[in-house]
């Protein structure tokens, strides 16, 4: 069974006005809070013990989901009395962390099957697994290429660009606090350059299951839309 830290200490100043005077975690989203949902995911997929890390207005979040037994689960919270970022926010519950965990953010919502994540990653024995999301970039304009002589050798009309970008979904073995400092620290800014000069394998889990980073109002509305469409198409 592995125990997984939530990261929900932000403070979500791009959904601002809506983060004035809610966390961002606690929006809802067909009727619940984003977080309940997160947590919910998991718990489909035998995560049952939870740490929270929480800052901005994390008393409502304390408040909302007390200990976790009214949803089948424990929570226990991480509080942070300044931002610590996403790495340096686990180095005060690393004695709670003794085995492999999964770090979750707070506001990545998706359909992925976090079990076969997890598999993914003892099958492949790095010290963290990131899942990546694929996405497409549409470009306006006809695209050329051309060889050292000007000469065009290729013509793309309005291609569409794919590319994998990294979620805060990550399986991650306690080793890691080997490589994070006291203080504010992020962990792809500050931990994985010094994993990647150490020889640490850091591998990559692309899926395509939906996924959304809830970061700005267009997100919030966009997520909505898609989990109440998919209420929809079960009922």
């Amino acid at each position: 069974m592995t125990k997984a830290v939530i990261l929900a200490g932000g403070k979500g100043t791009r959904l601002r006005p809506l983060t004035y005077a809610v966390p961002k975690p606690l929006l809802p989203i067909n009727e619940r809070p984003m977080l309940e949902h997160i947590l919910m995911h998991l718990k489909n997929h035998g995560i049952n013990e939870f740490i929270i890390t929480v800052g901005y207005l994390g008393y409502q979040i304390k408040n909302y989901f007390r200990d976790g037994s009214d949803l089948g689960i424990k929570i226990e919270y991480a509080e942070e009395k300044e931002p610590l970022g996403t790495a340096g926010c686990l180095l005060p519950i690393k004695d709670k962390l003794q085995e492999t965990f999964l770090l979750y953010g707070g506001d990545n919502v998706t359909t992925m099957n976090i079990s076969k994540f997890l598999e993914f990653h003892k099958e492949k024995g790095g010290i963290v697994t990131v899942a990546l999301s694929e996405m497409e970039i549409p470009i306006e304009y006809g695209v050329v290429e051309f060889d050292e002589d000007h000469v065009i050798t290729g013509f793309r009309e309005k291609p569409r660009l794919k590319f994998n970008t990294v979620t805060m979904i990550m399986a991650v073995e306690p080793r890691i606090f080997e490589y994070i400092e006291p203080g504010f620290s992020n962990i792809t800014d500050h931990v994985f350059p010094k994993l990647l000069k150490a020889g640490e394998k850091i591998v990559a889990y692309p899926f395509r299951d939906f996924w959304l980073d809830v970061g700005r109002p267009d997100d919030y509305h966009k997520v909505n839309n898609v989990l109440n469409s998919n209420v929809q198409n079960q009922s």
